[in-house]
């Protein structure tokens, strides 16, 4: 038994070697490419009853990443109508894939070069929405 426990030990040990560095991803990102479908009352989009969507990056929220911490980081969304929340998130093992979660929902994402890529998806009460946005740094 203590070998078995000896070899989770070293190993779980040795994989945390290989983990890659977060990047810094502090600034501020603006989108360059969007897409949505959502529906319902309450969100940042328009109310419908019907599923709306759209792939104008002009209606995806812009991001503030104002604080990290090695893998993990803080900061806030602006929508176009003004209203902004906190996100917080944590970097995965490989330095390049990454989760965030706000009040209205989570998201994954994933750092390419000079962009974000990040892929939400909403559950509030009366709302549903998925959207991916592309984000290059300001």
């Amino acid at each position: 038994m203590r070998l078995v426990t000896l070899v989770v030990l070293l190993g779980s040990l040795s994989s945390t070697a290989f983990a890659a560095d977060a990047p810094n991803i502090v600034g501020t990102w603006i989108p360059v490419s969007f897409v949505t479908a959502h529906a319902g009352i309450g969100g940042e989009l328009p109310d419908s009853d019907r599923p709306i969507f759209s792939n104008d990056p002009a209606t995806a929220w812009a991001l503030t990443i104002d604080a990290q911490d090695g893998a993990a980081f803080s900061g806030s969304s602006k929508g176009t109508s003004g209203s902004s929340g906190m996100i917080v998130g944590v970097f995965r093992l490989d330095g390049k894939r990454f989760v965030t979660s706000t009040v209205r929902g989570s998201a994954a994402g994933e750092l390419m070069g000079d962009r974000l890529e990040i892929c939400w998806t909403d559950n509030i009460p009366d709302f549903i929405g998925a959207s991916c946005t592309v984000y290059k740094r300001q």
